[in-house]
């Protein structure tokens, strides 16, 4: 994707400083009704945004100008939000690793990083974000959410979902503590980020053509196999989607899968762990 890449090419110098920012990435709050207060986030904490970085200044997409707000606070919006996935690069606008199957999120205009609570609009699910990247640079779009994030708001068969996003609070700063008999102080520790549990798909094929793709994910759901999603990638820097099945909640349910994949002449599907 062009565009991601040129954001990379702006910030990511100056966003490696960047790199110790607590994430809520993999961390989810429970489903929730479109309702739900956005004062709790304790699912999400990031220091105040650096407003003298270089991914919170004001920046400049294809002869568009964009000028990133200076506070989240009182950020509520609702619009059309899309997702990305592996073929948007490796790095985010702040410097950190892109982790596709992570809860993040890209904005054009929030200060970053911010944690935010985005409710998709249609089914009522909800979670809690970290929104570390720019985009997206369509007409249109409020946010572009990763696959993860997307998945988890159960809109990423369909590509994009209306939703509703609430900015909340950064996390206060951390007390200083003084050493016992030393009479120096020091910070406490910034929480590390929290990796998201594993998860179990059934993978059925990898296409180089979407349509292909398409046709495999639409054979599944007419057997009425459920949870087929459509997942691009990069393998050996080409586009690949993915068909897989999933999350499976238990071995259980994995059998039951499998024992009808098997009827239906599949016989080169696997596990995959994500």
């Amino acid at each position: 994707m062009v565009v991601r890449r040129v954001r990379h090419i702006l910030y990511t110098a100056a966003g490696m400083g960047m790199a110790l920012v607590g994430g809520c990435a993999g961390v989810s709050t429970p489903p929730s009704a479109a309702g739900a207060s956005p004062s709790s986030s304790a699912a999400c904490a990031t220091p105040a945004p650096d407003l003298r970085a270089a991914y919170n200044r004001p920046y400049q997409i294809h002869g568009r100008h964009y000028a990133p707000l200076t506070s989240s606070t009182g950020y509520t919006v609702r619009g059309m939000a899309s997702w990305y996935g592996w073929e948007s690069g490796s790095t985010t606008a702040v410097g950190t690793p892109f982790r596709p199957r992570a809860f993040s999120a890209a904005s054009r205009d929030l200060p970053l990083p911010t944690c935010a609570r985005v409710t998709n609009l249609s089914n009522g699910r909800s979670i809690v974000v970290l929104v570390n990247d720019r985009g997206p640079f369509v007409d249109g779009r409020v946010m572009d959410l990763s696959y993860g994030a997307a998945n988890a708001l159960g809109m990423a068969g369909q590509g994009t979902a209306p939703v509703q996003i609430v900015a909340l609070m950064p996390a206060a700063t951390p007390p200083a503590i003084t050493a016992r008999g030393t009479g120096t102080v020091a910070s406490l520790p910034m929480a590390p980020e929290i990796p998201a549990p594993s998860q179990s798909f059934l993978q059925t094929g990898a296409f180089s053509r979407v349509n292909n793709a398409t046709r495999e994910r639409d054979r599944l759901i007419k057997a009425g196999i459920h949870g087929v999603l459509i997942v691009p990638g990069l393998v050996q820097g080409q586009p690949y989607y993915k068909v897989q099945i999933g999350p499976l909640p238990d071995g259980i349910t994995a059998v039951k899968v499998i024992a009808e994949l098997r009827q239906m002449g599949f016989h080169d599907f696997y596990s995959v762990e994500q």
